[in-house]
């Protein structure tokens, strides 16, 4: 297992001359790999990234998550505009040289319902999963879909949603990105659930119950690594943890308060409690 961090700690949307050194940082605090949020990110600046990642020896992996207001596939009028926009994000994906695109990509964000899913949301949601699975089998990528918890989405909640849905597609590249928060909120025992669907688990975030340092708190046990390494799981660790300083995702994440003083302790003190385990 390699073991990354997701950008967001500091950036809503990485720009190549304003964040190129984090690669550098996190490269010599014994990372393996960047997780991007490709959404915004121009094809530039993702070229830039990339190369600088084969330059010293760090991965860069693509991870997508949108308001719902330019991607919601649960809506059948948005099926269009969703199916472009996510293969927009394939794209980035491949240029950025992750083997994998994660993230909600079932939903768009930011959303409220009063009734629940319902069976055609669910039915468009997977079509346009599948075509666009169809479009990334092409690029050699997996799309490792995010189940969210209640109070972010509403259509996949619970990593056995997820499998569910992966096999619904028909597609073998649709698995999961099974995250260690969510499932905090979401299932009774995180390891035992990921335990069975290990075969659709495709990437794991590793992320705290109030998003804050990882091993901090209590949503991080070390059965969810002995459950991701019996099971042959050899894929990404990422890190996703904020910080209360990036304000284009405070609503987002409910995120209003700092944690450290500096990101950079989230950072170096969240891969020493990974490195314990794996």
């Amino acid at each position: 297992m390699k073991i990354g961090m997701n950008l967001l700690l500091w950036t809503a949307c990485a720009e190549y001359d304003k964040h190129a050194g984090l690669l550098d940082d996190l490269k010599g605090w014994g990372y393996d790999a960047a997780e991007f949020n490709v959404d915004g990110m121009s094809m530039g600046d993702i070229n830039k990234f990339a190369k600088k990642g084969q330059d010293i020896g760090l991965d860069c992996i693509g991870l997508m998550a949108q308001g719902y207001q330019e991607y919601d596939p649960i809506r059948a009028d948005m099926r269009e505009k969703s199916v472009a926009y996510l293969k927009m994000c394939i794209d980035k994906t491949a240029d950025l040289g992750s083997p994998v695109l994660s993230g909600p990509v079932y939903q768009g964000l930011s959303n409220a319902t009063e009734l629940g899913p319902t069976e055609d949301e669910w039915k468009n949601a997977v079509e346009v999963i599948a075509e666009c699975a169809a479009y990334a089998k092409e690029k050699n990528i997996k799309i490792a879909g995010e189940p969210l918890n209640r109070f972010e989405a509403w259509l996949v909640n619970s990593v056995q949603r997820a499998y569910e849905f992966a096999e619904a597609t028909g597609m073998d590249n649709v698995g999961m990105l099974a995250d260690t928060h969510h499932g905090n909120i979401e299932e009774y025992d995180v390891a035992k659930a990921w335990e069975k669907v290990m075969d659709k688990i495709f990437h794991v975030h590793i992320s705290e119950n109030n998003r804050g340092v990882p091993g901090y708190g209590h949503a991080i046990s070390p059965e969810v690594f002995s459950v991701l390494k019996n099971g042959g799981y050899d894929g990404y660790l990422v890190i996703e943890a904020f910080n209360a300083n990036v304000p284009e995702i405070y609503s987002m994440l409910r995120v209003w308060r700092p944690f450290v003083e500096f990101e950079s302790q989230v950072a170096t003190e969240g891969i020493k409690y990974i490195k314990q385990f794996v």
